[in-house]
């Protein structure tokens, strides 16, 4: 036969060979197509960077003068609602050449608000009619979608003729600086847990490659048989393996599509995409489509070099060759090289070597895992009977299992420590709250009193505080100064026998009659002289006292000559009445002062914005570990379907001679459990090792994230009972007697 004839043999042996050849072809479809579809969704990395920096790009500040522009007050203010985080941009134009924002045809005029998106369909879905109420001015348009930074986040820009003290912009379109923290830390461990994430699935296209090697080497021997030379073989095995590839090409690009419509509906925290941005590269795209198929025909060649095909049947080596140690350790000692000394994340080469030598350990799993595993196998002796068919299966081929749970543990591994890493940082980025469960009101002096009387007349407020602040200048330095009544200078400072017109003051260094100057935050200075020697302060200031760094308190009649209206508020208050809207009625009430009054609440701690970048980073890869876990339970399931069918014969046996089905099933859990466990530990202690060395990233000590190893290992075990349980048909099936009489 020709080389074309041989080729178009070799498919109609994969689509026409009856229902098992149909049913490989699926099984091999669904595996390689899940895999593929992850791979198109990492070959779109550069257009979601790409893309996500033209919309910063374009919503950036350009703060340096430009002739002819007027500039425009460009104020940002946050608030919550049910938490979710809406960023109020207040804009005031200063002439008709003022710049507009991108997303916009026209400027908000004062009361008026343009929405994103998002924030529309959510004013639109609060039946409740609290958020409504809380945007100041009227919405006369939406924000343009594709720019806005993320599909969900919630932004209006709002009309204001009040705004003031804010940046000037001049212009949209202005080169954002980046965090040295980001390009040093985060992108390191991103490059990582890229390669963790896209490894092991080539790993599993490999084992799903082996689909069916039984009934091939069967198919081959008659072909054989039937005049075909051993070249010929070889095209037949690559065409036939062709088929599934390209199915599973097909499927994935399905897959892929799917997800690219849906994919305004997953977002970690602030982290979202438009479809648009999951576009793979084409160099990428192609290089996929070639690989795919190559890396299934050349694992489909590779299953067959310890087997000879000869006229009469297929003859295997009844014992695979001893698995040699030393080139296995080869990449785990060049990580290690790599990685212990240290270079330093300050320079680029300190990156690189500790991206490399973290590479080279996980790769050291999935090339020494199947050692290991033969080793531990071959000293396993005794056991119930389903632990010894499990352990003589493994001992007849350990290389199968041990491939798909390989490409597991690598996810595993480096998960654990990304996971380690980014927890660790997210936790010393966030500080326990002092506030004990408050609810915090801020308000510029000009509206102080009316925000005072608008936050007591919120229904519930109880435990009610109000402390206005100034500086005071003491020895030549500016220093907190706070006008309180009693009953809050007693909770905030923990002094007792407060009387009006008291002073307090730390380590007082003024006394009586002493003419000091008070500064308002509208710079304006006054003249202050001390009604009475201060008393010394009995304790630390707690709360909001703590919070603001107070070191002096005084009464309102100690105040006597001071126009307080150049001093901002802080209201302090708790839910009285177990109303979990209160926090939104408190900002309700404050809505109206618009620039001038903000709300603050916190729960159990506060987070910097450097422990909320690692935060979303390690929700990132932690969803993205739980996606590669789903692939290798896809792959496993494949497997042990395939394994069934091609065990048929031997499970009938079995069932023939009285071993019941129970302790077949229980065989394939432990056949799959074994591999599984031995990988976690070394998953576990190659992930602590990268975390351990990874640290110096940020010069900080060693967190070890015992929750996420704890879910990583419980989803891995989960998965295989899942998966043994889905088998359970297929064994039944195989383990009815009258199959042997088909056989």
């Amino acid at each position: 036969m020709t080389a074309r004839e041989d080729l178009l043999l070799g498919f109609r042996l994969a689509v026409g060979g009856g229902r098992g050849s149909i049913v490989r072809l699926v099984l091999s479809a669904v595996g390689i197509g899940l895999a593929v579809a992850i791979l198109l969704a990492g070959a779109s990395a550069g257009t979601i960077k790409e893309n996500r920096d033209q919309r910063t790009f374009a919503s950036s500040v350009r703060s340096e003068p430009i002739p002819g522009v007027d500039p425009l007050t460009y104020g940002a203010v946050t608030t919550d609602f049910r938490g979710q985080a809406i960023s109020l941009v207040h804009l005031r134009p200063s002439g008709p050449n003022s710049p507009i924002p991108p997303g916009v045809d026209r400027l908000p005029a004062p009361g008026e608000a343009f929405l994103s998106p998002k924030l529309d369909e959510l004013v639109a879905s609060d039946t409740s009619g609290l958020l409504r109420s809380r945007l100041p001015g009227k919405q006369v348009g939406v924000i343009a979608a594709e720019t806005v930074l993320n599909p969900n986040d919630l932004v209006a820009y709002v009309g204001s003729d009040t705004v003031r003290e804010a940046p000037m912009a001049y212009g949209f379109g202005a080169k954002p600086g980046y965090d040295k923290v980001l390009e040093q830390g985060v992108l390191a461990l991103l490059l990582i847990g890229l390669f963790v994430l896209l490894t092991p699935v080539f790993i599993f296209i490999g084992a799903i490659s082996r689909l069916g090697g039984a009934t091939r080497d069967r198919r081959l021997a008659a072909l054989r048989l039937a005049g075909s030379s051993a070249r010929q073989l070889r095209r037949i095995t690559a065409a036939e393996s062709l088929v599934g590839a390209v199915a599973g090409l097909v499927v994935g690009a399905a897959l892929f599509l799917l997800f690219r419509g849906a994919v305004t509906n997953f977002q970690v925290f602030r982290f979202g995409l438009y479809p648009k941005d999951l576009t793979p590269s084409w160099p990428l795209v192609v290089l996929i489509v070639l690989l795919i198929p190559a890396l299934t025909v050349l694992t489909a060649w590779f299953a067959q070099r310890h087997a000879v095909v000869e006229p009469l049947g297929v003859v295997r080596e009844t014992a695979p060759p001893k698995r040699r140690l030393w080139w296995r350790l080869l990449p785990i000692l060049a990580g290690i090289a790599l990685v212990l000394p240290d270079f330093g994340m300050a320079s680029e080469s300190g990156r690189w070597a500790l991206i490399a030598g973290a590479v080279l350990l996980m790769l050291g799993i999935p090339v020494l895992l199947p050692w290991l595993l033969e080793r531990v196998v071959s000293r396993i002796k005794g056991g119930s009977p389903s632990f010894q068919l499990a352990i003589r299966r493994l001992r007849s081929d350990s290389g199968t299992p041990s491939r798909v749970v390989a490409g597991l543990c690598v996810v595993l591994a480096g998960a654990i420590g990304l996971q380690s890493l980014m927890a660790g940082q997210a936790a010393l980025g966030a500080y326990q709250d002092t506030t004990d469960g408050r609810t915090f009101v801020n308000a510029e002096g000009p509206v102080a009193d009316k925000a005072i009387a608008a936050v007591r007349a919120v229904p519930g407020a109880a435990d009610f505080q109000a402390m206005r602040s100034m500086f005071v200048t003491m020895d030549g330095a500016l220093s907190s100064f706070a006008i309180a009544d009693c009953p809050t200078i007693e909770a905030s400072a923990g002094v007792t026998g407060c009387k009006d017109g008291d002073v307090f003051a730390a380590a007082p260094s003024f006394h009586k009659g002493q003419l000091l100057t008070l500064t308002g935050n509208d710079k304006r200075e006054q003249p202050w002289s001390v009604p009475v020697t201060p008393r010394p302060l009995e304790g630390k200031p707690s709360g909001m006292a703590e919070f603001q760094g107070v070191r002096v308190f005084a009464t309102p009649s100690a105040m006597a000559g001071v126009d307080l209206t150049a001093a901002s508020v802080t209201v302090s208050l708790r839910d009285g009445a177990a109303n979990p809207d209160f926090v939104e009625l408190v900002r309700n009430s404050v809505a109206p002062f618009g620039w001038d009054a903000n709300v603050a609440a916190y729960n159990d701690k506060r987070i910097t914005d450097e422990a909320r970048m690692f935060g979303d980073a390690r929700n990132i890869l932690f969803g993205g570990a739980l996606l590669v876990l789903l692939l290798a339970g896809v792959s496993l399931l494949v497997l042990a379907q395939e394994q069934v069918r091609e065990r048929r014969r031997a499970l009938g046996a079995l069932s023939a001679t009285g071993v019941p089905v129970r302790v077949i099933l229980r065989s394939l859990v432990w056949q799959n459990g074994i591999p599984l466990l031995l990988g976690i530990v070394i998953a576990t202690a190659t992930g602590i090792g990268i975390a351990a060395v990874g640290k110096r990233m940020f010069w900080r000590s060693l967190y070890i994230d015992w929750a996420a190893v704890g879910v990583l290992a419980a989803a891995a075990i989960v998965m295989v009972l899942l998966v043994t349980a889905a088998t359970l048909p297929s064994v039944r099936s195989a383990a009815k007697t009258e199959s042997l009489r088909t056989d």
